[in-house]
């Protein structure tokens, strides 16, 4: 991945930047929360004082890196959903989840990442994925590929839908779906859902898995791993065809390591 194309922020700066973030406010906390560190927020999803702690810091260094840039987080969006109308801006815009995962975060247990992606005019221009327990990091940059541990990314070697693992939070998805869902589970090697959407981009990337549907779109989720993906040769549509952007809220996606997976997968949802 070449370095700082977009003029605006430099890659390694800012994964620098998601390390110290990681080290002083994520790791410390990390099997050592008490009851009173965590609580429920609006929806019933669990948040800690990790998760808060981090986007604050995330998002003070963050805005000082790029000034006139704005924040997405999940925590502010879950104090302030208005705050969702930014991607609507023109300014440039980081959309950050302090950390995926909150869930097994919370219960002292991997897997769980730090996601950013920085938005530009609706459309990501770079993102960030970082795993603090195994050290995984993932980047990219529109249009100047993608890095994973500091070596170029790419798909692995194409493999059938009966040979191919994935990923689906079935619980995330609509009730008429899941006999569809079945059908493809029985089909191909393996299918589950780590509660942990970084961590599968982790997996697609690294050729630990083949594919993934997806039914909820926060674009804390998402932004920064499909430009990641897509930038190392993945396919990341809509199930109509139509290419996923953060102001993508609601549909069905399919990320495939080739066009013949993310076909077939298609099939069954037709």
């Amino acid at each position: 991945m070449s370095k700082n194309m977009n003029g605006l922020a430099d890659p390694q700066s800012i994964a620098e930047i998601i390390l110290d973030v990681a080290e002083t406010e994520i790791m410390p906390r990390y099997q050592s929360l008490s009851e009173s560190d965590i609580s429920e927020k609006q929806g019933g999803e669990v948040v800690t004082v990790a998760d808060e702690a981090a986007e604050r810091a995330l998002s003070q260094r963050l805005s000082a890196t790029l000034p006139g840039s704005t924040i997405l987080g999940e925590e502010g969006y879950a104090a302030d959903p208005s705050v969702m109308r930014r991607l609507e801006d023109d300014a440039p815009l980081w959309i950050i989840d302090p950390i995926d995962g909150t869930k097994n975060f919370a219960q002292g247990r991997e897997p769980f990442t730090v996601l950013v992606a920085l938005v530009i005019g609706g459309e990501t221009v770079m993102g960030w994925n970082y795993d603090p327990v195994s050290g995984r990091m993932g980047m990219a940059e529109k249009g100047s590929g993608a890095d994973y541990n500091g070596r170029a990314a790419t798909m692995a070697e194409p493999k059938s839908l009966a040979d191919s693992t994935g990923f689906c939070a079935s619980t995330l998805m609509a009730s008429e779906l899941q006999p569809k869902l079945m059908n493809l589970r029985d089909t191909c090697e393996k299918m589950n859902h780590p509660h942990c959407f970084g961590h599968e981009y982790l997996d697609l990337i690294e050729g630990v898995a083949d594919f993934s549907v997806i039914g909820r779109l926060y674009p804390w989720d998402h932004a920064a791993g499909v430009l990641m993906f897509s930038e190392a040769g993945g396919i990341t549509d809509m199930i109509g065809g139509e290419k996923y952007q953060p102001t993508t809220l609601s549909g069905l996606m399919i990320l495939a390591t080739n066009l013949e997976i993310w076909q077939e997968i298609k099939s069954y949802f037709d």
